[in-house]
């Protein structure tokens, strides 16, 4: 079974064969240059592509009025009411756990026959990994997770309160890099984080809150505002990563807010 936002495709009465395509690999693109005189190619390494799904469906409705009325009804859903693709949740019922964030790719033509419709419904995930289906601050023991779902309860800190420079502890429980992504209220001069090589600054500031997001994004009172930072942001690499904070007249209270993306 596959679920879309969440909603069974069985609310339509449609059902996925058996046997379809669930690709474990995106789309990779490589990058090489052949150069005369040397034997093979010159490797650059590889970039990973979208990810794209096909799923064979099926409905059986005898009534011709009603099985077009449910194939409108499912096209409605796909579209935005500007009539173009709009981005979903796809989830399977074996990884209840996590998602892809898709878009219809293409065009689709179901074929009738007396009592049956079938068709092809192609997606794309043009951001190709898996993401956890709650970010971090929302994973406590009342949550509503999949007991099978493989990660560490204490992944970090949440309204913490940093008066002085410390150092402190990050899970990434995903099996990729992500941002670290936070939330930064109170008053600091020359405040830096550093984590894996890496040191994001901001310029002096009081009594604001910022926000730093997944997208690299960065928030002061709610609005995007990059100068206030030095523009580099933090990489938390998969498992334990050490956050190191500095600066002076610190009176912060810090939140982290991850989405853990898998392969």
């Amino acid at each position: 079974m596959i679920f879309l936002d969440g909603i069974p495709i069985s609310k339509w009465g449609l059902q996925i064969q058996q046997e379809h395509d669930h690709p474990a690999v995106p789309e990779l693109r490589r990058k090489a240059m052949i150069i005369p005189g040397m034997d093979g190619e010159w490797d650059f390494g590889s970039e990973s592509g979208p990810k794209p799904f096909n799923f064979p469906l099926g409905f059986i409705e005898y009534d011709k009025n009603e099985k077009q009325r449910r194939i409108n009804e499912f096209v409605a859903f796909l579209l935005d009411p500007y009539g173009r693709p709009r981005e979903m949740k796809l989830s399977f019922d074996y990884e209840q756990d996590k998602y892809y964030r898709v878009k219809i790719a293409n065009g689709f033509t179901p074929r009738r026959i007396h009592g049956f419709a079938f068709f092809d419904l192609p997606l794309i995930a043009s951001k190709p990994r898996k993401n956890f289906m709650v970010p971090s601050d929302e994973i406590v023991m009342e949550s509503d997770i999949p007991i099978l779902s493989d990660l560490l309860w204490d992944t970090g800190f949440s309204d913490r309160k940093i008066t002085s420079p410390q150092s402190f502890e990050i899970i990434n429980n995903g099996t990729v890099v992500i941002l670290f992504s936070f939330q930064m209220e109170g008053s600091g001069d020359n405040v830096s984080f550093s984590a894996n090589g890496k040191t994001m600054t901001f310029k002096n500031f009081a009594n604001k809150s910022l926000e730093i997001t997944d997208n690299y994004v960065v928030k002061v009172n709610g609005i995007s505002d990059l100068t206030i930072s030095n523009g580099i942001f933090l990489e938390l690499l998969p498992g334990t990563n050490q956050i190191t904070v500095s600066g002076s007249n610190l009176n912060l209270t810090i939140s982290e807010s991850l989405t853990y993306q898998y392969v």
